[in-house]
């Protein structure tokens, strides 16, 4: 039996370990992000910090062209800002902006922009389901 292969192939899997484990921590740390999110084209996803995001969650900056499927529509930007939450399998279609403090509850299709901020929306279509307390977010923000 040849060894070496066994030992290059080891190699490779701690190497992938390690980057991956980077990735993972840093993606937590900073953006308390989990992985299997769906990015589709990163340029137009901004998101403010620190913003929560749970697994399986899909933003999407552009539709398919109707008449032409290999198209895309043009691309517009999503906009999550700070202190944010993004319930697991929730989707944010183009063009949605999304205010301060928003929580977006599990399985939640967003097609609207919710600039104001300080709410929980959920539902298909998403809507307000409950505002919150401005003056409370802050003083946890100070602490």
């Amino acid at each position: 039996m040849d060894n070496t292969k066994y030992k290059n192939k080891r190699k490779f899997k701690r190497y992938q370990k390690f980057f991956y484990g980077l990735y993972k921590r840093f993606h937590q740390k900073f953006f308390g992000m989990q992985h299997s999110i769906y990015w589709q084209n990163y340029d137009h996803i901004h998101i403010g910090e620190p913003v929560h995001i749970a697994p399986g969650v899909s933003l999407i900056a552009a539709n398919h062209d109707v008449y032409d499927i290999d198209k895309h529509e043009k691309f517009e930007d999503i906009i999550i800002e700070d202190y944010s939450w993004i319930g697991a399998n929730a989707t944010i279609l183009p063009g949605v902006h999304l205010g301060p403090h928003t929580i977006v509850g599990a399985g939640s299709v967003v097609t609207k922009s919710f600039p104001e901020g300080y709410c929980v929306i959920a539902g298909n279509p998403a809507t307000i389901i409950r505002n919150i307390e401005p003056e409370k977010c802050k003083e946890k923000q100070r602490k």
